[in-house]
């Protein structure tokens, strides 16, 4: 019998089987009864901001290429003689993977084969496989993949609003990393990285549907100790020794303006922020995403003006993105007109810092978060979604709907307050 925190929401009628294992690995289990599909996830609090560390071997302070983590993601997949991909897709199950700024996920998605989804899952991470040859060989794919992000207008427009805001953060590098950069990783490099934060303890697997918790966890332990020799001497939590030095709200450069091929000029402007934790991170997600219903989407009167003198086809995109070690507001869009929108975007975030809160507005936009997060019940996505978030923010997991009640007009008032001109950014992709 394994011993569970659980974690459940009353408003979303959903329970999370929270439990560790003896070699440290944390287990979530998300029990949704009815559904036929399961996810199963398998990650680890490693992204592409982590290239500065402590090897958890040897002890010794190491710096890796920018693009190690999503390097070793690609490499993972594969195997000798075999891709996990193409072995996933034989049993007809969907598997993929992704790398972010501050973890990696690997998952798979499947109605009629989860244990063998398991078994497949826990040999693709404790299985890894590179050699010089493989190594050089996937140097080639990544480069392609690093050129052809460099022809997306967005892709562009978005990291050099990063690199506008931070400036030596390594947030500003694309979390490929750079062909010059990936050029100078080899199997060593990925052993280390491999070791030290794909050890049990910084990973959390993650299982979303109708299943069994306790016999889940049981198969998730089975097949890990095939691969752990010294399985139950690993009990003890050991953080990672990571080396990222957070930013003041300096910014690097005030604008950045890049000549591409486009049909139409795209538009970010960054504020940068203070970093903030645990809760405050919820928060911070939870009102700015008020704020961009209050302000920027179709109901508003800036936006109808703006489509009409045809300006914009698609509203402004307002979003938070923050972590224990960065924090921003990006907003963004596509125009015809990009120095008037420009001004426009401006002049009218100074004026509703100066207007009253439309409390009756207020009042409607939270009302509609809060029933879009109780529905979300009927998501997994969602569901997984908020673990992870929960898993990296190290807070509870159905916080939300308590956080989202608790906001107040003066929570609007205050983050609208931190759209200062002395730390904004622009981005800008123009027409060659």
């Amino acid at each position: 019998m394994y011993k569970f925190d659980i974690q459940k929401s009353d408003e979303i009628g959903e329970i999370t089987y929270v439990t560790r294992l003896k070699n440290g690995l944390s287990v979530y289990i998300c029990k949704k009864e009815g559904f036929n599909k399961k996810i199963g996830m398998y990650g680890t609090k490693y992204g592409s901001i982590m290239n500065d560390f402590v090897d958890i071997n040897t002890n010794n302070r190491v710096q890796v290429p920018d693009g190690i983590a999503h390097f070793l993601e690609h490499k993972l997949f594969e195997k000798e003689g075999a891709n996990a991909l193409d072995l996933f897709s034989k049993m007809g199950v969907s598997s993929n993977a992704y790398t972010s700024f501050d973890h990696t996920v690997y998952y798979f998605e499947t109605i009629e084969k989860f244990d063998e989804s398991i078994d497949m899952l826990v040999k693709l991470i404790k299985e890894p496989y590179f050699t010089d040859e493989n190594v050089e060989k996937e140097q080639g794919i990544i480069g392609q993949e690093i050129s052809m992000y460099d022809d997306d207008p967005s892709f562009m427009v978005y990291f050099n609003t990063l690199r506008a805001m931070y400036k030596k953060h390594p947030i500003r590098i694309d979390i490929a990393g750079t062909i010059e950069s990936i050029s100078h990783i080899t199997k060593e490099l990925l052993y280390t990285c491999y070791n030290t934060f794909y050890s049990p303890q910084n990973m959390f697997f993650l299982v979303v549907g109708d299943v069994d918790p306790e016999n889940t966890v049981k198969r998730i332990e089975e097949n890990i100790k095939k691969y752990e020799k010294d399985y139950d001497n690993l009990a003890g939590y050991k953080e990672v020794e990571k080396y990222i030095e957070l930013e003041n709200r300096e910014i690097s450069q005030k604008e950045i303006t890049q000549k591409m091929d486009i049909y139409m000029p795209q538009l970010c402007i960054g504020y940068k922020l203070d970093t903030v934790k645990n809760e405050e991170i919820m928060k911070m997600e939870a009102v700015c995403s008020i704020i961009s219903d209050m302000y920027f989407s179709r109901i508003t009167p800036f936006f109808e003006k703006e489509y009409n003198d045809g300006k914009l086809i698609e509203p402004i995109s307002f979003d938070y993105e923050g972590s224990k070690y960065f924090s921003h507001i990006i907003l963004s869009c596509i125009t015809t007109e990009i120095d008037k929108i420009k001004e426009d975007i401006k002049q009218y975030i100074d004026k509703i810092k100066e207007q009253p809160i439309d409390t009756e507005l207020f009042k409607l936009i939270k009302r509609k978060k809060i029933g879009s997060v109780i529905s979300s019940a009927d998501n997994l996505n969602i569901s997984y979604r908020r673990i992870i978030d929960s898993i990296l923010d190290d807070t509870k997991i159905y916080e939300d709907i308590e956080v989202l009640e608790k906001i107040s007009e003066k929570d609007i008032k205050d983050v609208l307050n931190l759209l200062d001109d002395k730390y904004m950014v622009i981005s800008s992709v123009i027409q060659k």
